[in-house]
């Protein structure tokens, strides 16, 4: 069983918002797709933890750069068919995303897509999220944690770039930056950790 820590940013035009979030407009794209792939049955521990990989639009265009990452999911679920997928609302957001701009380039077929970006395990640190959340404990309803809170709950990285600002970096082809930035604030690994840990801790009666 592997594991894929998985994380986009896409593009947020200026006229059209809704660009970063429909994947189907004509001013949306991906900007660059983060990923670390783990040949392990257990997730990565902290000292096992090794830098991302990052594939960006302005190296090569868009369609290339998701040609190139559904090349290696494609080829990663090949060799292991219980490959899953963790992210920060990687089920709302990323995959549905990833799954638009592929099919506007034509990537392949959309069952071949579907397959690939969708018929996989899948932790949503989102869903996770709610555990924590004083709201869901307060009104004893399920509710939802930014990415930011979540930060902060359990001492992750405290500067969350919004997508406005890093497509305002891209328009200015201040790519260094924005690489810089999208870096540093990929630590997917280590917040699935602190999850684990915290739930043994309410299992355990520690908390």
């Amino acid at each position: 069983m592997g594991h894929l820590f998985l994380d986009i940013e896409t593009y947020q035009d200026v006229k059209n918002g809704e660009s970063s979030s429909n994947p189907y407009l004509p001013e949306s794209k991906v900007l660059f797709i983060v990923y670390n792939y783990y040949d392990t049955k257990n997730p990565p521990i902290k000292k096992e933890i090794k830098q991302p990989v990052m594939l960006t639009e302005w190296r090569s265009g868009e369609k290339s750069m998701l040609e190139e990452f559904f090349s290696f999911l494609s080829d990663a679920r090949k060799k292991d068919g219980h490959l899953t997928i963790h992210g920060f609302n990687v089920l709302k957001f990323d995959l549905p995303y990833l799954f638009g701009r592929m099919k506007v380039h034509k990537i392949d077929n959309d069952k071949i897509l579907h397959d690939a970006l969708f018929d996989n395990n899948c932790t949503d640190m989102t869903q996770l999220s709610m555990i924590i959340s004083d709201e869901s404990r307060r009104k004893e309803h399920l509710w939802e944690m930014g990415k930011a809170e979540i930060n902060k709950f359990f001492d992750l990285q405290k500067d969350e770039g919004s997508s406005y600002k890093l497509s305002r970096l891209y328009d200015k082809k201040d790519y260094k930056k924005i690489i810089e930035q999208c870096k540093s604030e990929f630590h997917l690994e280590q917040m699935l950790n602190a999850f684990y840990l915290y739930v043994n801790r309410l299992v355990e009666g520690d908390l």
